[in-house]
């Protein structure tokens, strides 16, 4: 059921998977919600009256900037800044790259930081939740995932120090870690190889439930395993 609300969201990679069915339920929940990817425009409710597309890379520092002056000048405070932009794919380390790794880790960690440090100064203070989706990655390593995981280890360091320097704030931190999930970062996989997998759904009603806590709660890492155990 929709419902009023003066919230506003910001979030990276918003346009698909796990960022997607969060904006979207955001939106259903009455939310302005504003959407940072490089295709950010291709959102399947872009014609929401709530919603607002920016099409810009995160690994971009000074067109984050520009997409933060942009959202200032229609909002005055955001409430929640949700951290989805990412990439994940499996690099065995004999053949990984140099390419490789700067894309990981300029998508999964520099965008963040980026990303962050450009909306800082519009996180409401005492009520703002900064969400960082992160991964069952950033808990532990996997066999041929090592630069991916890698990525992973650095955003949860990140999202800690985060967490410390925004508490004078009172903003909340949050580090959103799932096992395997069907987005598009395994469309390679059949079917039937991702049947054990989360939809992106669940994994955003349990990121919108923490966002939504009162202020004086914060869930500071979820951790959502998938039924059978690491995939």
């Amino acid at each position: 059921m929709n419902q009023t609300t003066d919230r506003v969201a910001v979030i990276t990679g918003g346009s698909l998977g796990i960022g997607e069915a969060i904006s979207t339920q955001l939106l259903n929940l009455g939310w302005k919600v504003h959407i940072l990817a490089r295709r950010a425009s291709s959102y399947s409710h872009a014609n929401h009256e709530g919603c607002r597309t920016h099409d810009v890379d995160v690994r971009d520092l000074d067109a984050v900037n520009n997409c933060s002056a942009a959202v200032a000048s229609s909002c005055r405070r955001v409430d929640a800044l949700v951290l989805c932009a990412g990439v994940g794919y499996p690099t065995p380390l004999p053949s990984a790259s140099r390419a490789q790794y700067d894309e990981l880790f300029d998508t999964n960690v520099a965008g963040a930081i980026f990303s962050t440090k450009a909306f800082t100064p519009l996180l409401r203070d005492g009520r703002a939740v900064v969400t960082f989706v992160s991964s069952i990655a950033g808990r532990r390593g996997f066999a041929d995932w090592s630069l991916y995981c890698a990525s992973k280890h650095a955003l949860e360091g990140f999202a800690a120090s985060m967490r410390d320097e925004f508490r004078p704030r009172r903003i909340r931190v949050t580090s959103v870690q799932p096992g395997s999930v069907d987005t598009p970062s395994y469309d390679h996989l059949r079917p039937e190889e991702k049947t054990e997998f989360m939809d992106p759904k669940s994994i955003a009603e349990l990121t919108v439930a923490a966002i939504q806590l009162p202020p004086q709660a914060c869930v500071e890492t979820l951790f959502v395993n998938n039924a059978v155990g690491d995939l």
